[in-house]
């Protein structure tokens, strides 16, 4: 399940699109296919049998998360910055997390994951000159690894927005390295490479989304403020649906009954999110509102801003009961992130300006603070955003340690489960202690911890106090120089699992924060800036 999507949108919409989503980062084919009794959808609210819990799984020990997908079998593909700076994807297999970033990466960007553990991603690779290329598309299964795929222009970008459970692909591809060059493309099972021909009077296209049904959706320009939605057929046949009486619409997501979810009048006050289905027609969700995601039941969840609002309020919308408000009392602001098919929503709410909590709502027992269903979580552990949720009631979540995983039921995993790394403000030629909270649930099981301080000291065998299954760790070092350095943890138990987090910090003689530092924040920035680098491109979930 995708949390954001790339497409290129005119630019007073993609910077409006750009500035939400850094605002909420930095702080089967049938009509009755995927939908659940009552009893299965008690029993999906959090997870089976009503046990309204979460184990924690340490995922990539970074600063950091704000795009990933996660699907039933517990797997996970995310994006995340490493300790090289730089932006890389990760796929959790439900055991570890490996890196599938193709050698020499500078920027990896996701598409999708899909049931089998399959991904489609895009990335640039550094040059020796300097910069990096033009993205290209990458497929990548546990079975085969990783697959580089055709594009179109060698001077032009390639991104990936959506994979299917039938293993075809979509996304969009330029002729050339110009505005107005992106073509609709699709790659089959077998690594082929469809170009979606356009509609007459169409130039310009971008693939959004492909159902199970190899059906896909996306929008064309007809003229550079006017764009419709487009669908084209498992045969690649075109079908253009207009702009629903607005100027500007464009599609980003299709279920395998046929509905479509996108965007309406992007450029004016009027700007909405919209809900397509076939025999049904467009209903407009509301002014301001924007589309974050749609399930198998034709759900549709994001956040309203309403006709005169500056901050949003998580929605969920519906053709039986209307737009529905989410927002929890007592919040400022508030947005839905992800809808499974038994309508579990996942998202953020914010009780001061800036400050992120990570939250879920469910039919039966409205907002909850993710926070507050912790198993035996690590001191100073706190979850900022829900990214999304799986069929399975599994949540994938940005945190204070980067990215993490909330296994329904109390289930984990048998690695440590590893806190924030805590500290003062560090100074020059000053001891800069740091500790951390860390839990394992076998009991018996002893550790050892390394920090490695990043000035080229290596690591360091750390102090551990630690009791049935709970500990902590905490070491001391003297920074000698001036500079950023990246503070790496590892904790190691007897049977072999370590897991990591780490945090860059900034020496000065004077001191400087060091949470959200320098280097972090210039790590977002281009991450930020790369998803602009070829002419605007919105950020919609």
């Amino acid at each position: 399940m995708r949390t954001f999507k790339i497409g290129t949108i005119p630019k007073a919409a993609g910077l409006l699109a750009l500035a939400t989503a850094v605002a909420a980062a930095s702080a089967a084919g049938n009509d009755g296919a995927g939908k659940a009794t009552p009893g299965e959808q008690e029993q999906h609210w959090a997870g089976h049998a009503g046990k309204d819990i979460y184990g924690i799984v340490n995922l990539e020990g970074g600063s950091f998360a704000f795009i990933g997908d996660i699907n039933a079998r517990g797997q996970a593909a995310f994006e995340y910055f490493g300790v090289d700076g730089d932006i890389h994807v990760g796929f959790f297999n439900g055991e570890r997390t490996i890196d599938i970033s193709p050698p020499g990466n500078q920027t990896a960007l996701l598409g999708d994951l899909n049931d089998k553990g399959e991904i489609g991603f895009a990335a640039s690779i550094a040059q020796a000159g300097g910069g990096g290329s033009p993205f290209r598309p990458y497929r990548w299964s546990p079975a085969r690894g990783l697959t580089p795929l055709a594009y179109l222009g060698s001077d032009g970008p390639t991104f990936i927005t959506a994979i299917n459970n039938r293993s075809e692909i979509v996304g969009r591809s330029a002729l050339a390295n110009e505005n107005g060059a992106y073509r609709a493309v699709r790659w089959t099972a077998a690594n082929r490479l469809i170009p979606l021909p356009a509609p007459a009077g169409i130039g310009q296209t971008f693939a959004a989304d492909i159902n199970d049904n190899n059906i896909t959706v996306g929008s064309g320009d007809r003229s550079e403020l006017v764009e419709d939605v487009l669908v084209w057929d498992a045969a690649a046949r075109p079908t253009d649906l207009g702009a629903f009486g607005s100027s500007i619409a464009f599609a980003t997501y299709n279920n395998n009954r046929g509905d479509i979810a996108g965007m309406l009048d992007t450029l004016s006050p009027n700007i909405s999110a919209f809900l397509w289905s076939p025999g049904k027609g467009v209903a407009r969700i509301g002014t301001r509102t924007i589309t974050h995601r749609l399930n198998e039941n034709g759900d549709v969840v994001g956040r309203n801003y309403g006709v005169s609002g500056d901050l949003p309020r998580a929605f969920l919308f519906s053709r039986a009961r209307g737009l529905v408000d989410l927002h929890p009392r007592g919040l400022v602001a508030s947005e839905a992130n992800d809808i499974n098919d038994y309508g579990v929503i996942v998202g953020l709410g914010q009780r001061s300006l800036g400050v992120n909590t990570a939250y879920r709502w469910t039919r039966g027992a409205g907002p909850v603070d993710l926070n507050t269903r912790l198993l035996n979580p690590p001191a100073g552990l706190v979850l900022r955003s829900a990214l999304a949720v799986s069929n399975n009631g599994d949540i994938l979540a940005d945190a204070n340690v980067g990215v993490v995983l909330l296994r329904a039921n109390g289930g984990g995993t048998d690695a440590p489960v590893l806190g924030p790394i805590r500290h003062g403000q560090p100074r020059l030629n000053q001891p800069f202690e740091i500790t951390l909270s860390f839990r394992d649930r076998n009991p018996g099981d002893s550790h050892t911890a390394t920090v490695d301080w990043g000035d080229g000291s290596g690591p360091q065998t750390a102090s551990l106090r630690e009791y049935r299954g709970k500990g902590e760790l905490r070491a001391t070092h003297t920074y000698a120089v001036e500079g950023d350095f990246n503070v790496v943890v590892r904790v190691r138990d007897s049977s072999g699992k370590t897991t990591q987090v780490f945090e860059q910090i900034t020496i000065r003689e004077l001191g400087t924060p060091t949470v959200g530092s320098l280097g972090v924040k210039q790590a977002q920035a281009r991450a930020l800036a790369e998803r602009l680098g070829h002419g605007p491109i919105r950020l919609t979930r």
